[in-house]
């Protein structure tokens, strides 16, 4: 309530203050109006529009998609790159190996091994996560780590 009152001053610790039931044609007024604030005192950059949240089947119930289109016809947004599944990887690997390489076939340690003078394991513990697969473990490849 303190918020809506005055949101250039709000008063005490954020989140205390007495709950307000608000129309949906409010609350998205004032999620534009902060919104456009923000980016217009800070910059297209100081939004962020990374949301992964799951999803049901069809694009309507993928949030990050909602949300990217919101953000795109407010004016653009600092987005982001990769998926938490495989991080950097898929910026970097493209600069090693030449493709994408985290959803696609994997070059095999054997031919790795074979035409690298130095290997570097970034991020990643083998012993560990080649016995992890979704239908059967990586026996054959544990092998280069003993």
């Amino acid at each position: 309530k303190g918020y809506l009152a005055n949101p250039s001053a709000p008063e005490g610790v954020r989140g205390s203050d007495e709950f307000v039931r608000v129309s949906w044609d409010e609350a998205y007024k004032l999620i534009h109006e902060q919104h456009m604030r923000i980016r217009k005192e800070y910059g297209p950059a100081s939004v962020f529009a990374g949301s992964y949240g799951w999803r049901s089947s069809g694009v309507l119930h993928k949030a990050q998609t909602l949300l990217q289109r919101y953000m795109s016809m407010a004016g653009g947004y600092s987005g982001h790159l990769g998926d938490y599944s495989t991080g950097a990887a898929q910026i970097i690997m493209p600069h090693v190996v030449g493709s994408i390489e985290v959803y696609e076939q994997q070059t095999t340690y054997p031919v790795v091994l074979e035409h690298s003078d130095v290997v570097v394991l970034w991020g990643l513990n083998p012993i560990n996560t080649l016995k992890i697969a979704w239908s059967s473990t990586d026996c054959a490849g544990l092998e280069f780590f003993h």
